[in-house]
């Protein structure tokens, strides 16, 4: 087995931890981190912190920058959100130093998904448009697919779905094109979303989603699979397949518990007590959701709080209990006055015109300078013509 196999085998990787010390050990615990987060994130997050502590007793800011950055991503699917913050400012701070347009990139966009999570939309794009502008100045063509996908995501969020799927087809696009079908899956379930939302095409978002599992499948992509299912569930619960809905959303449910996405579990959760909720099974429905918001308060996840009260105020309506109904109701209220403010808003209107002005001006700016070389170009062309013709006039025959 080469060395690269190696940093893949946790088995490997485990027998040699205890034989190691200093910056072998954290070497070893940052391959660690790789090697779990794809199916046991609560270890892969000990590993990383572990390393971190290490790291106290040393210096190598380029460890502690990798670490960082798997923490930041790690602990926010985790639902630590704040935590996952604080890990991906500090990464940024680092590799800010050393000013690696490619790394410095990666840590906005990290940063941007902490705040997506926190519905804290405007600083999200805010990030995120950060981290589009160095990948387009770079030309790096599968990081601008990643982080259209993310302005996607925001855009769908605060309700411009058709930024959303512009964003999101132009990912498409992309991973198409490099064939990268990881972040394939992840563009077409996105405009999925957009599709069943925004113009109610059932059999193509499920077609879509459909695409999106059967690549992750393909992969054994076992973080993004219940991603899909759940979304195939909604589906299915729009098409009053109620039983083929349920059937999904248990699937997904039991994937996202074994591998820890509380994320994903609470979203499922709340959607199992909707079908439940539409068969007029009000005890089941309320038992889910109160599930689902459990997990939205413990990984303080505002949006997911938001539609889980949103669903609590149907339930208690439909029981009769219209105060319950009106307590969730305003729950939900303030809740979405909290994540679209007048303020935010206006944020995310900035945001969009600075992008599109700044686009512009680089697009004149190459269109000008293109101008200049023609310009150049044919006076350079004129003059080595008007020289042809007096080399040719003085090396014609006299004769």
């Amino acid at each position: 087995m080469d060395e690269t196999s190696e940093k893949k085998d946790p088995e490997i990787l485990l027998k040699k931890l205890p034989e190691t010390s200093g910056l072998d050990r954290i070497r070893i615990l940052a391959d660690l981190i790789v090697a779990f987060k794809g199916n046991n994130l609560q270890k892969a997050a000990e590993f990383g912190k572990q390393g971190l502590e290490l790291l106290r007793e040393t210096e190598d800011r380029e460890l502690e920058s990798l670490i960082l950055n798997e923490l930041c991503w790690i602990c926010q699917c985790l639902g630590e959100h704040h935590i996952a913050l604080e890990f991906g400012i500090r990464n940024l701070d680092i590799i800010s130093k050393n000013d690696n347009e490619e790394k410095i990139s990666n840590a906005f966009n990290n940063i941007g998904s902490v705040y997506w999570r926190l519905a804290r939309f405007d600083q999200a794009l805010e990030y995120y448009l950060k981290a589009l502008r160095i990948l387009e100045n770079l030309g790096d063509k599968q990081g601008i697919a990643i982080v259209s996908n993310n302005i996607g995501v925001i855009y769908n969020a605060i309700g411009d779905k058709d930024s959303a799927l512009d964003f999101y087809n132009r990912a498409i696009k992309i991973n198409e094109e490099l064939d990268s079908k990881n972040k394939l899956a992840t563009s077409l379930n996105n405009a999925g979303v957009i599709y069943l939302e925004t113009k109610g095409e059932h059999e193509k978002a499920l077609e879509y989603y459909q695409r999106a599992l059967e690549i992750r499948e393909e992969l054994g992509n076992k973080w993004r699979i219940p991603h899909s299912l759940t979304n195939i569930g909604v589906v299915l619960r729009e098409m009053k397949d109620y039983n083929k809905s349920l059937e999904y959303f248990f699937r997904s449910l039991e994937i996202a518990e074994e591998i820890g996405n509380r994320h994903v579990a609470a979203t499922t959760l709340t959607s199992i007590g909707e079908v439940h909720l539409l068969l007029d099974s009000f005890d089941k429905a309320q038992e889910y959701v109160m599930r689902g918001l459990a997990i939205t308060e413990e990984i303080d996840a505002p949006d997911l709080k938001r539609n889980c009260c949103e669903v609590m105020s149907r339930i208690f309506e439909k029981k009769g209990d219209f105060r319950e109904a009106l307590e969730y109701y305003k729950k939900f209220s303030e809740l979405n006055d909290e994540i679209f403010t007048e303020e935010s808003s206006k944020k995310y209107n900035e945001l969009q015109v600075s992008y599109e002005t700044e686009k512009k001006e680089k697009e004149n700016e190459i269109y000008r300078l293109k101008n200049i070389e023609l310009v150049t170009a044919n006076e350079e062309l004129t003059k080595a013509l008007a020289e042809v013709k007096t080399l040719c006039f003085l090396q014609e025959d006299p004769g």
